[in-house]
């Protein structure tokens, strides 16, 4: 197998950022934001600009975690969504949503230009294509539906990628960015004039008026939480979207079609290109979607990607490869707005569905109006207090099954009975003195041993082999081999377990 980086996203390997300070001591600003990636950052900025003080506080790297590991495409043509969403919620509010995507698409280009950020962007166009057959009158439909609400779509029968194709919905006027360069050259913006920015500073605590870290306390007026998900029990939101995980890759590839491109069979395909400053030309490619912590899913998923960029271009080896994680709602909006009654209780965004780049900018602007007290056109269609379940249906009744189940059982069909049936370099969930225990043998031979009970809410884990993190397929959270919290809602560690 090719040698990579294990779980290094191209764009943290190829990016130069800024550091920015452990928070150290109180702090006392207008709003607190909890999370450094692009929700929280834009959010800041544009709070900012209206007149507040604020402190983002990231756990890690600003920019390096959700935002960091996604393709990054800059683009209001999210797969079919728009036929789905008028059917749900009508044209009105169907036409909010792009809308809203264009907006976001415009701020970032503006913000990029404002303050001078140096993140290769730059106009593609997108598409949304099939091979198949039957999922053409669905590409046709959509092309109609997106037409209607005011949107730049056209439906066109060729491409310029390496295989025919028998319909594509496509989107002008779209765009793509290097997303770790743009979001710590934006956060680089905020400090100053009593505002702040915080890494490495994990919130293990947090009121609505008060954030807690292990070695300092942001006081505010409001709490913003920006991170994918909120901490904890806010909202409930941890019920109401599922986490989903898909593969990454990028290779040099030396003919690469300009465009954006996305299609709509099964095993799905995202591609994209980026040039880097030595001139070499990457695809940066996503496979088809699975479940956290499933670890043969996530095995085939990797499998198919990989082969679907050799067998279709002319790519060298595989140079990088993540798995990166998003959470969809079960209405298909995202939730954005006040966790609770109005002006009451957490700011939130999540439930992107994996287009959190218009999404989190667009969930940027209207955090930062409700705060103003503005008027903003978009909020009623991603209000965050919506009655949820009713919305999500069966969807929803289905994937709290598939909670409960993790709940008793977890993930992994082979359960080893001791850590001398692990070979080096593998991982299971054993059962040890009654304990359900997630154990890695490195290459070393050295066992690391944890609870495999995630702290959040109690779902057994599973390992993901790409990152070697484990991972809660019930609610996202991830964990180190260590047991250290990489990412929510859990804010606590694995348990440890002694192997000796």
């Amino acid at each position: 197998m090719t040698s990579f980086p294990r779980g290094q996203a191209y764009w943290n390997a190829t990016a130069e950022v800024p550091d920015f300070p452990r928070l150290s001591g109180d702090v006392s600003v207008d709003v607190a934001v909890v999370g450094g990636g692009i929700v929280g950052v834009t959010a800041a900025r544009l709070m900012k600009d209206r007149g507040l003080t604020v402190a983002v506080v990231e756990a890690q790297r600003v920019g390096r975690q959700v935002t960091g590991r996604s393709t990054a495409k800059v683009s209001s043509q999210h797969g079919l969504i728009y036929q789905k969403l008028e059917q749900k919620f009508g044209e009105d509010r169907a036409r909010l949503y792009g809308e809203a995507q264009e907006a976001a698409l415009r701020m970032i280009r503006q913000l990029a230009a404002q303050h001078g950020i140096e993140c290769d962007l730059e106009e593609q166009a997108a598409y949304t294509y099939t091979r198949e057959e039957k999922h053409v009158s669905e590409i046709e439909e959509e092309v109609q539906v997106a037409q209607r609400l005011g949107l730049p779509a056209s439906l066109v029968r060729t491409t310029d990628l390496p295989f025919d194709v028998l319909a594509a919905n496509r989107f002008d006027g779209q765009a793509q960015f290097h997303p770790t360069k743009y979001v710590a050259g934006l956060a680089k913006t905020v400090p100053g004039d009593g505002s702040h920015v915080f890494e490495h500073s994990r919130a293990v605590d947090w009121e609505p008026t008060r954030v807690v870290t292990d070695h300092g306390v942001v006081t505010a007026r409001h709490v913003v939480m920006a991170t994918h998900i909120p901490l904890g029990q806010i909202g409930g939101y941890y019920a109401q979207a599922h986490p989903m995980a898909e593969p990454v890759i990028a290779a040099r590839v030396q003919q690469a079609p300009e465009g954006m491109y996305l299609s709509v069979d099964k095993p799905s395909h995202s591609y994209r290109l980026h040039r880097n400053s030595d001139g070499a030309t990457y695809a940066i490619v996503a496979g088809n979607s699975f479940k956290p912590g499933h670890t043969d899913e996530e095995r085939q998923a990797v499998e198919d990607v990989e082969r679907w960029l050799t067998e279709n271009f002319e790519a060298g080896p595989i140079e990088y490869r993540w798995v990166n994680e998003d959470y969809s709602s079960m209405d298909g909006a995202p939730f954005i707005g006040w966790s609770s009654s109005i002006g009451e209780g957490y700011l939130v965004a999540t439930g992107f569905n994996a287009w959190g780049i218009t999404n989190g900018t667009a969930a940027g602007v209207i955090l930062a109006d409700l705060l103003e007290g503005r008027e903003n056109p978009w909020t009623d269609l991603f209000d965050a207090t919506r009655v949820k379940p009713v919305a999500g249906g069966p969807k929803f009744v289905k994937e709290n099954l598939k909670v409960a189940a993790h709940l008793v059982t977890g993930y992994l069909a082979r359960r080893p009975k001791s850590y001398d049936e692990l070979a080096p370099g593998d991982a299971a969930i054993m059962e040890i003195d009654g304990e359900k225990v997630a154990a890695f043998k490195d290459e070393q031979g050295a066992v690391h041993a944890v609870s495999a009970v995630c702290p959040h809410m109690g779902c057994i884990v599973g390992w993901n082999e790409t990152d070697r993190t484990w991972d809660c397929p019930c609610h996202g959270s991830r964990f180190e081999c260590s047991g250290e919290v990489t990412h929510g809602p859990a804010v606590q560690p694995l348990g440890s377990h002694i192997t000796g």
